[in-house]
């Protein structure tokens, strides 16, 4: 964007010239031809750190203030400043797709990207960058000669979808699921429910499963699922050796897939993405042979080999959902399994439960053992233990010994909120 292009958005006049590198918030990763955001927060205000900006490169900032700095832009508010910069460069899109739900938005985000990055010039949301900030700068920072925007919507109470969709007006919505995921803030199930389905307020089409359609109401509606009537059916999913392979059918014709990605929600996520290419009216066979190539970024479900050990970093977050569609899918890869888990956050009132229920689901299933840390994960270790090899550790490091005191050929799945960073036990395996 040139720095005259952004004046003359708010009506201003400078003599500036040259183009912005990229819109930052924080001023500590400022390089030269950034434009410095400072944002006044409830610990910190952003302002005092311009002068920072200025000094590692910053072509110009917004500002609150009166600033004689000839790089200064005076704005009544610098949040809305942004948001005004990300509407502007999202409206040079020819679309735009928003997803949100409880479970599988980043890993949609990540195959929606790599797939269409085929037919059209792309740009997703980099990171977490999804709520009331996050986006904007999302937005603001979208490449020149961009096509496709693939944004990731985040929420924690009733209203952020709404205001989130209110910015960038996505022509293609999906719900990838609805489940017990931040029900502290949200208060109840029946709100995330709620919450969730603002993404459907507006928008040409509405993608989401078909389990869930009754929830919500869209004038034009594409499901997924393997439920008979799903638009994008899912015929079939299994594990092998190389990660997960299934049918997708859409009308007549069924498609084969293979994905390098040991988990089988990932066919509900690759749903929601047929159901994007059907709605384009692309050919899916191209994608189909490009996914024999995608792989996951960290604590997404990569997959790391150490001796003799096949390690999962599933640890960028955890919910009940998700969990549960670990352990299923744990369960299907061969010889011996040992799933590794720390505390899903941000339950509230149903917190106890759903870890006693996370308890109950490993106790019926074919893994080998199970690991447990953090204060609700104390839950499902008592649900198991006298019923399955079972460890409860409080130190990270006593698991990560146990694991690489491992002998036998193993696949360890590692999975936890991200404020547990479980992370750091691999990391520990691997510097062992």
């Amino acid at each position: 964007m040139e720095i005259k292009e952004l004046f003359n958005l708010f009506g201003k006049k400078t003599s500036q010239n040259g183009r912005i590198k990229k819109f930052k918030i924080d001023s500590r990763q400022i390089e030269k031809g950034d434009f410095f955001v400072p944002i006044k927060g409830s610990r910190y205000d952003g302002h005092q750190f311009i002068k920072d900006a200025v000094k590692k490169g910053a072509v110009g900032f917004f500002t609150q203030r009166k600033d004689p700095h000839p790089a200064s832009l005076h704005v009544k508010n610098t949040l809305e400043a942004l948001t005004t910069v990300g509407k502007h460069k999202r409206r040079k899109l020819s679309f735009a797709v928003g997803i949100t739900g409880t479970s599988g938005k980043t890993t949609t985000k990540e195959l929606l990207d790599f797939v269409l990055s085929e037919y059209f010039r792309t740009y997703s949301t980099p990171g977490n960058l999804n709520n009331e900030i996050g986006h904007p700068l999302t937005l603001a920072n979208i490449p020149e000669g961009t096509q496709a925007g693939i944004f990731e919507l985040g929420a924690g109470k009733i209203g952020d979808i709404s205001y989130l969709v209110s910015i960038s007006k996505p022509e293609i919505r999906i719900l990838t699921s609805v489940g017990h995921g931040h029900t502290e803030k949200f208060g109840s199930l029946e709100n995330v429910i709620k919450g969730k389905g603002e993404i459907f307020e507006g928008g040409d089409v509405g993608i989401l499963p078909s389990g869930i359609k009754s929830f919500y109401k869209h004038k034009n509606v594409i499901t997924f699922g393997s439920d008979e009537g799903s638009d994008i059916r899912i015929l079939s999913a299994n594990i092998n050796d190389k990660g997960t392979e299934g049918i997708i059918q859409i009308g007549k014709k069924s498609y084969r897939v293979e994905i390098p990605v040991f988990n089988m929600a990932v066919f509900n996520n690759l749903g929601a993405v047929f159901g994007v290419l059907h709605y384009l009216g692309i050919d899916p066979e191209k994608a189909v042979e490009k996914l024999r190539l995608f792989q996951l970024p960290e604590g997404r479900g990569k997959v790391i080999t150490c001796k003799n050990l096949t390690i999962i970093d599933d640890t960028y977050n955890a919910n009940p959902l998700s969990v549960e569609n670990a352990v299923r899918t744990l369960s299907m890869i061969k010889g011996k399994k040992i799933i590794v888990l720390g505390d899903m956050l941000e339950l509230g009132k149903y917190s106890i439960q759903k870890h006693k229920e996370v308890g109950k689901i490993i106790q019926n299933s074919p893994i080998d053992a199970a690991i447990f840390y953090g204060d609700q994960m104390r839950y499902a270790y008592e649900v198991l233990a006298g019923k399955k090899e079972v460890y409860y550790f409080t130190e990270k490091k006593e698991i990560a010994d146990l694991i690489s005191s491992l002998k036998e050929k193993t696949t360890i799945w590692i999975k936890g909120s991200r404020g547990m960073k479980m992370e750091q036990i691999i990391h520990q395996i691997v510097q062992d």
